[in-house]
């Protein structure tokens, strides 16, 4: 399998617009929550290319790493679902087991969480970032969100063929928590970067 990180845009959505199975909803909000944070990123550091207190550069230089770190692991979640995506629906799907099921619910989980930690740092960004640049700060944490809310709902939506309960009650605290997370820090953000655009 061709990986995500290398191929064309257009050959990416030509895929999902396909017969195939892959790419598919887990691989597309992996790949959305990772355009988020890449835009969230360039707001670190164009702000730091301009910003003359060490303690905010610092502060964003930090921000954008973790961003980084986070947009590189999403590429690489992409094309771990796709896997599992694969190894469920495609020549070898009807060989399903409960391992896959569970792999199935881990890597959107994974996303959800990798998203999360993409609009948490974005509260930095919304906080210090330079002004011209707040409009794709705020694109680039409602794209995480939507990806994060995506994921969400792909992992919940295979809980029902798991049959271990204790897993499937374990995976809904989890994921009403993260939702509830990203809620409070992306609501914050917003506000933060609507106030400083109001304010200018």
């Amino acid at each position: 399998m061709t990986s995500y990180r290398t191929q064309p845009i257009d050959e990416f959505l030509s895929g999902i617009a396909s017969r195939r199975v892959t790419p598919a909803g887990g691989s597309a909000s992996a790949v959305s929550g990772a355009i988020g944070a890449s835009l969230c990123e360039m707001v670190c550091l164009h702000t730091v290319e301009k910003a003359g207190d060490d303690a905010v550069s610092q502060e964003l230089v930090e921000a954008g790493e973790t961003l980084r770190t986070q947009r590189d692991g999403l590429l690489t979640l992409a094309d771990a679902d796709a896997a599992v995506v694969d190894g469920l629906f495609g020549a070898n799907g009807d060989q399903r087991d409960e391992q896959q099921l569970k792999r199935a619910i881990g890597v959107p989980l994974t996303i959800a969480r990798a998203c999360l930690t993409v609009v948490e740092s974005a509260e930095v960004v919304a906080d210090t970032g330079t002004r011209t640049a707040l409009a794709d700060a705020a694109t680039g944490v409602m794209l995480a969100r939507a990806a994060l809310r995506a994921s969400v709902f792909t992992a919940r939506s295979n809980l029902d063929a798991v049959p271990d309960q204790s897993f499937v009650d374990g995976i809904e605290r989890r994921t009403t928590g993260i939702e509830r997370t990203a809620e409070e820090h992306a609501e914050r953000v917003l506000q933060t970067i609507n106030r400083r655009l109001a304010d200018a």
